[in-house]
């Protein structure tokens, strides 16, 4: 058993118009390659919590899963992770919680934590530190944290599970708890968690200079999150994305 650990949950579910599998294929291949090379054990939620109506807080059960390890990384499975990236629980010690500052969307931040503020009277989002949800590493200590979210869920879960005013599940729910409980996360570089890809022109390469034609998402990042376009879209770049580097991924 290693001490380190990435958990990620990709579940096929009625509730979602496209199957999660089809496109959590390549990342769970590249996640599981870069766990093998480093030493940490790989954990893969395929079952859906019969108390959950929606997989996305089978996320929060890491708080049980996770034990007897001394770092944990929760990842979405809509990312894939550079076959030499370094090991990132290297870089984190015993006090910290780790994440790459989301502000791809402004007025999608401000809208959510409108939306989400009447579960928290009197807290004040701070906007330099909202963390984006999809790749979270830490160490045990703020274990307690994800128990206390999905009792929060439980505690709501009627007005959640029929949620309809934006602002996603729980991304927005994640970065209240945390200033509830005075956590300052330790923001990563936008390399952790390269989110809106296509919003930052990184999906092309430096073509003036001919010289090479790596995209410069896959030059100057380790993990690459494909949100913000259609899911019939994220299938199909991450699947040619597949194709063309999967060789990189060979022990």
């Amino acid at each position: 058993m290693s001490k380190n650990l990435i958990y990620m949950v990709s579940i096929d579910h009625h509730t979602s118009e496209n199957k999660n599998s089809d496109y959590s294929k390549y990342s769970i291949e590249s996640w599981k390659y870069w766990c093998d090379k480093n030493g940490v054990d790989f954990l893969l939620c395929e079952t859906n919590d019969s108390r959950l109506a929606r997989p996305i807080w089978n996320k929060e059960l890491i708080y049980e899963r996770a034990s007897g390890y001394d770092k944990v990384g929760v990842i979405d499975s809509d990312t894939m992770i550079k076959w030499d990236a370094p090991n990132i629980f290297n870089e984190i010690n015993e006090d910290e919680f780790c994440g790459v500052n989301d502000l791809a969307d402004l007025n999608w931040v401000h809208n959510s934590t409108k939306a989400y503020q009447k579960f928290f009277p009197g807290l004040k989002m701070d906007y330099n530190n909202y963390i984006n949800a999809g790749v979270l590493f830490f160490s045990k200590k703020y274990l307690y944290l994800f128990e206390e979210i999905l009792n929060f869920y439980f505690d709501n879960q009627d007005e959640l599970d029929n949620w309809n005013k934006g602002g996603g599940r729980e991304q927005t729910i994640l970065n209240f708890h945390l200033i509830k409980n005075n956590i300052k996360p330790r923001l990563l570089m936008p390399s952790w968690n390269l989110v809106s890809i296509h919003r930052k022109n990184m999906f092309i390469h430096n073509w003036q200079l001919n010289e090479d034609s790596t995209p410069f998402f896959i030059k100057y990042a380790y993990v690459w999150h494909f949100t913000g376009f259609p899911v019939k879209e994220r299938v199909n770049i991450m699947k040619q994305l597949w194709d063309n580097i999967r060789d990189n991924y060979v022990s």
